[in-house]
């Protein structure tokens, strides 16, 4: 991903992709930062900075969440890369996990949905009923109670989507690997922001909502075959405007919502780390 420089010495979740290439080794590490055409003072204090406090064994990735936090656990990686909410739902359940803030910059993922390009007019009625959920104040609503209050312990009841006789079936991919915004409970059924956004803008639309799920994966597959009808994406920017956002990494013959939620990109390290003490608010 561009201009993240803290990216390329910390093991990333691919979360906020549907497939992630990875980075050639032979390019280094200068190589790579230089391509984000920054100074060269400014360069060299970045590379001086993060060999300081990690040493450089570049990008791992992990196809479930659970995997990547054993990892982190066991020391085999520096530290995870994820949207604030998930890195709030991890800190208030996992002991001996803290946050590290990036002091060289501020990068913000934004929440949509992915649709096949050949359902562009269904994409633009789901962009529709989530610019009504904000102006009403719905996903306010809802934000506080899948994500604030689940951070702040609450457990959210399973999301039931209404459903309409004869109506047309979204069939929405989840892959169960991101509280809280698309997870899981014990007994198997869909909880989540993600699940609670979509299940609304069915019933405002008059569709039924049937989830289903995926490997993280397997996202791309299962949208490409028809398997799934929405997959749940993130892409990356400054998103004051709607050219702000990342959209290099969006797969061919698809086409995304407007956002519906905004959060900052942050990093879990154990709270052992050194990393705990050099980052700044």
């Amino acid at each position: 991903m561009k201009k993240f420089t803290v990216m390329m010495l910390i093991a990333l979740l691919t979360l906020s992709t549907l497939a992630v290439p990875a980075l050639a080794e032979d390019q280094g590490l200068l190589g790579r930062l230089t391509k984000l055409n920054v100074d060269e003072d400014t360069l060299n204090a970045e590379i001086a900075y993060f060999f300081d406090y990690m040493p450089f064994t570049g990008y791992k990735y992990f196809d479930t969440l659970d995997s990547m936090v054993m990892a982190l656990q066991s020391g085999s990686i520096t530290g995870m890369a994820m949207d604030e909410f998930t890195k709030d739902y991890l800190i208030s359940r996992t002991d001996g996990f803290a946050e590290y803030i990036n002091p060289v910059e501020t990068a913000y993922l934004a929440c949509a949905m992915l649709l096949r390009e050949e359902d562009a007019e269904l994409c633009d009625r789901i962009t529709g009923a989530i610019w009504d959920m904000q102006a009403d104040g719905t996903l306010d609503a809802l934000k506080k109670q899948y994500i604030d209050d689940v951070i702040a312990g609450e457990e959210p009841e399973a999301v039931m989507p209404e459903q309409f006789e004869g109506a047309q079936t979204l069939k929405v991919a989840l892959t169960g690997d991101r509280p809280p915004m698309d997870y899981f409970s014990e007994s198997g059924e869909p909880i989540g922001f993600n699940t609670a956004i979509v299940s609304e803008v069915g019933r405002r639309l008059g569709l039924n909502v049937e989830f289903i799920s995926v490997d993280t994966g397997a996202r791309a597959v299962a949208l490409a075959s028809g398997d799934s009808d929405v997959v749940f994406w993130s892409e990356n920017g400054n998103f004051d405007n709607r050219e702000g956002g990342d959209v290099e990494d969006q797969p061919e013959g698809t086409v995304i919502t407007e956002p519906y939620l905004v959060g900052q990109l942050t990093y879990v390290v154990l709270a052992t780390s050194p990393l705990v003490e050099t980052g700044e608010k």
